[in-house]
Formats: structure tokens, sequence, C-alpha cells
């Protein structure tokens, strides 16, 4: 019997879907990633009673140990995304970062802790800019920020159920007290780690269904070299520096002050309004995964939009009036003293400071060359982790304990930190617009 080929429509059509669930299935393990990297923000106070740290201390395993992996191996795996399977390298890293979060359940020391925070970091390192790129060989110029900030934004998915089911899951073991098992005896927030790393399982096999994409080079400019090398990305970046620097440096303060208040706010409601890690899962966790995920996605998706009508700096106007906006809530929602305003202020600079994480990342492939976009996404999310993970923990942290020395002043130090550092990224962003609207008109004309 003679088969029917199928038509254009309909191959464009599985094209399409195919897309989308390889975009389906990388924002499934961003999720993974995130809670597995954002748990130990609901779990701030037990931790620091068993290991007998800081707050300064705490800050640098929520970001700085994160980070400090990620610098050292991010720009090495972007360059084999670059030229090998990328879908390989995001397995690697999942295999990684699932066994460090296991591991860091064994942590009766800060040290072990911290190492098992560095292993976590090569998660990031392989799942950010792999998946930037295969994402981008899916889908066209005019249709990449939407896909973009569907990838972006599970992380704000991954960060909120941190607290919905980290708080559930905690509460459980806390209930069962010490736990013991063939292997040892275990605290709560030991047996919660152990339990998160499990939820890599079923997305491993996942994505191994998801399938490598054709590397396309007509939504971008051309690179001059089929494989540049390292050399080649930098040269390419300092002969545009006055937009890549201000964008990497700007966006990544925006990280930060998203950042520092995704790490300090849980601990934050236990302090200042007596929540249980219960209750900020129940009542945050939904804010952080909904506000942060719409935030997100409006932004690309209404960054899409204006790229549409020619306006060639979409990507970065958008973030301006997103940033400007939250300013006043992110001053407000510390200092007032009812918990339910604070989250419903709190919940606006989540949407708000979200946009630029869709919106503004979409930058960076849509004027970079195909064969250096892992690379460029890797510098930027090099920056962003350096800056964003490790310092917008530790100002809060750094102001809680040297400046006010004072535990419960962490409300004046989210009040403080997270808009200072949301106005520096303003001005930057402010710098690169006019030369980010010369190269983009260069790109569209071929130039």
């Amino acid at each position: 019997m003679a088969t029917i080929a199928p038509t254009q429509t309909e191959e464009a059509r599985y094209s399409n879907e195919r897309a989308w669930f390889a975009v389906a299935v990388l924002s499934l393990a961003g999720i993974v990633s995130y809670i597995d990297r954002q748990i130990i923000n609901l779990m701030v106070e037990p931790i620091k009673v068993d290991l007998g740290v800081s707050d300064l201390q705490i800050s640098l395993l929520q970001g700085f140990s994160f980070a400090l992996f990620y610098a050292i191996l991010a720009i090495p795996l972007a360059w084999i995304a670059d030229r090998k399977n990328r879908k390989l390298v995001i397995l690697f890293g999942l295999i990684c970062w699932s066994g460090a979060t296991f591991a860091s359940g064994f942590a009766t020391v800060f040290a072990v802790l911290f190492i098992a925070r560095m292993l976590i970091g090569v998660g990031e390192a392989t799942l950010s800019p792999a998946g930037f790129s295969m994402i981008s060989d899916y889908f066209t110029k005019e249709k990449l920020p939407g896909p973009i900030s569907v990838f972006t934004g599970s992380g704000f998915i991954g960060s909120g159920l941190a607290l919905l089911l980290g708080g559930y899951v905690y509460s459980a073991f806390a209930e069962m007290g010490t736990t013991a098992l063939p292997f040892g005896t275990f605290q709560p927030w030991q047996m919660t780690f152990m339990a998160v790393a499990m939820l890599s399982i079923p997305v491993f096999f996942l994505l191994l269904l998801v399938k490598e994409p054709v590397r396309r080079e007509g939504n971008v400019v051309l690179a001059a070299d089929d494989a540049p090398p390292a050399f080649e990305v930098i040269s390419f970046l300092k002969q545009h520096s006055r937009v890549f620097f201000p964008l990497f440096f700007g966006f990544s303060c925006f990280a930060g002050a998203q950042y520092g208040i995704g790490a300090w706010a849980p601990t934050y409601f236990i302090r200042v309004h007596e929540w249980t890690q219960l209750q900020v899962g129940q009542y945050f966790g939904p804010v952080v995964m909904v506000g942060g995920l719409v935030g997100v996605v409006a932004g690309g998706f209404a960054a899409e939009r204006l790229l549409a009508r020619g306006i060639d700096d979409a990507t970065l106007k958008v973030p301006i009036y997103a940033i400007l906006a939250a300013l006043p809530f992110a001053i407000a929602f510390p200092l007032v003293t009812s918990p339910i305003v604070a989250l419903a202020l709190l919940a606006m600079v989540i949407f708000l400071g979200t946009i630029p994480f869709g919106a503004g990342v979409s930058t960076f492939p849509l004027i970079t060359p195909n064969r250096m976009r892992a690379q460029v996404l890797a510098f930027y999310l090099l920056i962003a982790n350096l800056l964003g993970y490790s310092a917008g923990p530790i100002f809060i942290a750094w102001l809680t304990d040297k400046v006010f020395a004072d535990p419960q002043a962490i409300d004046l130090s989210l009040a403080i930190a997270p808009p200072v550092t949301m106005a520096v990224g303003l001005l930057l962003i402010f710098i690169a617009l006019k030369p980010h609207k010369q190269m983009a008109r260069a790109i569209s004309h071929g130039d």
C-alpha cells in the first residue's frame, strides 16, 4: 500500500510540536535544578542551629559556593555545547547536580555542605547555556523570545516548588524527628535534601526523548568561523563591549536583587512574622511560582510582539520599565507590619522584577553568532552567578550581621540591598541602549 507523504503544513506542525516538547522537557529540568538549588533557603534556621553558622556563612552556601564551581566550569562546558551534542552535556549536568543534592544530606559540618553546594553549580553550568542554544535552533528569530522566556520561567516554578513542596517535606520529616537509615542517622533538613534529589530520575528519562536540533544559521548574524575558539569569542565581546558589558552587569544586578530576595524572604517571614517553614511554603511558594513565571513569560512575549513591530530595543525597554515600577514595592514590602500586606507587595516585586529574565536574556542570542551563542551566554551567566547568586544574598547578610548586628534587622537589610542593586542595574542598561540599537539595526540590515 502506498504511503502518503506529509504536507508542508503537517511537517511544520510536527516540527513545532517537537520544538515545544523540547522546551517543556528542558523547562522541567530547569524546575528540578532550581528545587535542588533553592531548597536550602527554606531551612536556614535549622541548618544554622545544627552547623553553628552565621547569616553570612549561610549566604555563602546559598550563592557563592554554587557560583564558584560555575565560574570554573561554565565556559569550558559552553565551549563543548557549541561543538558537541548539547543534550548529552545536559544529561551529564543533571547527574552531577542531583547527586550533589543527595550528598548535601550527609553534611555535618559547614565545609562538607559548601563542597556539595559547589557541585550543584554544574546544573546551571550545563543546563542554561546548552538549553538556550538548543531552543535557539528550534525557533526562528522572531519566535525566539517566547520559548526563551518559558525556559527561563521554569526557574521560578522551581523556586516556588522548592518552598511549597519543601515546606511539606520538611514538616513531615520534622514531625518524625531524627530519621535512622541503614547508612546513618539524619536530621529533618538532611532528609529533605535527599528526598528532593529523587525528582531528577524521571527527568533523566524524559531528556532521552528530546532530539538534538540541527544548528541553524538563519536567525542570527553568522560567525566568521564554524567553531570559533574562546579567544575569538572574547574578541567578539571586546569589539561590541559597549553593548555586552553593560548588559552583562546590568541584568546581573537585576538577578542579584531577585536572588537576594529569594534567598532571605523565607527567613524574613520566619523571623519577623514568626511563620513556620510550612507556612512559608504554603503562602510564599505560590507567589514565587506564579509571580515569577507570569513575569518572565509576559516579559518575553511582550518583547516578542514589540520586536515584530520593528522596535529593535524592545528586549531592553521592557525590562527598564518593569524595574522602574518594581522599585517602590521593593522598598516597602519588608517594612510593613502585616505579613499579608508584605506578601502582596512582594508579589509585585517578584512579578515586575522577573520580567527582565525573559525579555532581557533573549537579547543575547539575537545579537550573537550561532557558534558563539552558548559561550556568550555562559559569559553572561558567569557574571550573573558571581554577581547575582553571590553578591545578592551576601549583601543582605552582610548588612544584617555586620552593619545592624541583629538577626531581626533582616527587614531593614531587605529594604536597602535589593533596591540599591536594581538602581545600579538600571543605570547600566541605560548606558547600553544606544550602542545596542545601532548593533541590532546593523544585524537586521546584514551589515
